[in-house]
């Protein structure tokens, strides 16, 4: 069950991060939707790798997309931190310690 979950969570984090870069290309003029296009196709690729422990059943491939999740969501909360932004720092950091969590329930 534990699994799951963690896979879930994994993937519902990418998702999110794919729609938030979604709408920073839609809303973004000049450089900044240059700069939304990169976090576009970063976040393509980290929903790809999050969809891949319900393929492949693999514990290992499922570690590795929530430790990248983890990152991700770290640095975005500094981000946040940066831009002085309650949300922007509050909801990264909260989904670190989720992914956090879920990595708990493996070791």
């Amino acid at each position: 069950m534990g699994y799951y979950i963690t896979a879930f969570t994994t993937a519902l984090s990418a998702f999110l991060g794919l729609c938030f870069s979604i709408h920073a290309v839609i809303r973004g003029k000049n450089q900044e939707k240059t700069n939304a296009l990169y976090m576009f196709a970063r976040s393509v690729a980290i929903v790809g790798i999050s969809i891949l422990p319900f393929i492949y059943q693999s514990e290992r491939l499922l570690l590795i997309a929530t430790g990248a999740m983890l990152i991700i969501q770290m640095i975005d909360g500094i981000a946040g931190i940066y831009i002085k932004n309650r949300m922007r720092t509050i909801g990264p950091f909260t989904m670190a310690f989720i992914h956090a969590a879920c990595l708990l329930i493996f070791f």
